[in-house]
């Protein structure tokens, strides 16, 4: 049904009108209502099953998804998952209903929304409700997030971030883009701080792509939280795992909670590693 469709084109959640600007008669969005298709949420708004829970207080207190709920709701890496909602709400809203439970409201003098999906701040937004609140090296992990998606060009993300404190401004120089998780920007913050030099996203002959190369020649993985082990994945890490060392590369895989929870551990592991050399790299 193309109704539905388009409704799940803005994140399976719409106002009316903008159904109506695609060519919906009223009489189809109440019939796709009246099947259960489709459900009211607010005043203006119906969604359909993929809307986000969040998505749907937001609108339903008269206001936008923000914030980190907004970055999360994109895919972006958000380093303290947003367990409630963060609601964006123009300054000058009245009469505002009650929020649930754990749902935060933020006033904003402009306000700015996605197009794509009007039901949450535009990306720039977002990140200027976000950043001030996030530690130093989680900023840097979701502005490199935002570059990673290509949801903003460098040139629009250094806009964005131009009137924030300086604390977040200087954060500018860390940034790098190439990192595939906020975990991997982790890392290659925490070892840059140790003086070493780190590689991003580097491409092997006979490899493929790794993540971080450190002083030319240790190979650093940093497996996401959604990695799973399975066989298959074990003999094709084993497989890869030979062709480094047949470089002449050694390696080093750390898993999500090493990185996100002992972060001081993975960097002592890489330095002990690293008083290691291998006598002689063979050419690729």
């Amino acid at each position: 049904m193309q109704l539905i469709a388009d409704v799940d084109l803005h994140g399976g959640l719409v106002r009316r009108r903008t159904l109506l600007g695609l060519g919906h008669s009223p009489s189809a969005i109440r019939n796709a209502v009246a099947a259960g298709h489709l459900r009211v949420v607010a005043r203006s708004w119906v969604a359909s099953d993929r809307a986000m829970d969040a998505a749907v207080r937001a609108v339903r207190a008269r206001g936008v998804l923000g914030g980190a709920s907004a970055l999360h709701s994109l895919g972006v890496w958000v380093t303290e998952r947003p367990r409630t909602a963060t609601i964006a709400t123009p300054h000058s809203a009245s009469r505002l209903p009650p929020l649930a439970p754990g749902d935060r409201r933020i006033y904003c003098r402009s306000l700015h929304v996605d197009p794509y999906a009007p039901w949450r701040v535009s990306v720039a937004d977002a990140l200027r409700q976000a950043l001030p609140h996030m530690a130093d090296d989680d900023a840097v992990a979701t502005l490199d997030s935002v570059l990673q998606l290509r949801l903003l060009t460098r040139a629009e993300l250094r806009e964005a971030v131009a009137a924030l404190p300086r604390r977040v401004r200087r954060l500018w120089r860390s940034i790098d883009g190439r990192a595939e998780s906020g975990i991997e920007t982790k890392l290659r913050l925490a070892l840059l701080r140790e003086g070493l030099r780190v590689e991003v996203q580097v491409r092997i002959d006979g490899v493929g792509r790794v993540d971080l190369v450190i002083d030319g020649w240790l190979v650093v993985e940093a497996d996401g939280a959604e990695y799973h082990d399975s066989p298959e994945q074990a003999r094709a890490d084993r497989l890869r795992n030979a062709a480094l060392v047949r470089r002449g590369y050694r390696w080093h895989r750390f898993g999500y909670d090493q990185v996100m929870f002992d972060l001081d551990g993975c960097v002592a592991v890489v330095l002990e590693l690293l008083r290691h050399h291998p006598a002689r790299r063979r050419a690729s």
